[in-house]
């Protein structure tokens, strides 16, 4: 994956994401897809779970795959751990987005200079 393929990704996943929050907006209010957004129904509940982990799959495969040394593995690690105590802990997916951004941000250099 390359970097505009991964961009596309994450253009998509945001596009999604997007369309989502705007389509009860535009809907009828007798609409049955908007009584099935608006319900407690499993795949609506999912979702947004489901983008986290694919954006996280679409950013993490590659430079993992290519590059498996230990400063890249444990950056990634850190980044992946935050994320889930976050989500499992505020319950949500923005929140525990910036949580591992920022937590892979600082893993980052600790770890380079911690193993160099």
């Amino acid at each position: 994956m390359n970097d505009a393929s991964l961009f596309i990704a994450i253009a998509g996943m945001a596009g999604v994401t997007a369309f989502s929050r705007v389509l009860p907006f535009l809907l009828s209010p007798r609409s049955r897809l908007l009584k099935l957004l608006a319900g407690d129904h499993p795949a609506i509940r999912i979702a947004g779970p489901a983008l986290l982990v694919a954006l996280a799959v679409a950013s993490l495969a590659r430079p993992v795959i290519e590059s498996p040394t230990r400063p890249t593995l444990l950056s990634y690690g850190i980044g992946a751990v935050a994320t889930a105590l976050v989500l499992r802990w505020r319950q949500s997916v923005g929140l525990a987005v910036v949580a591992g951004i920022v937590a892979f941000g600082l893993a980052g250099p600790a770890t380079r200079w911690l193993l160099s």
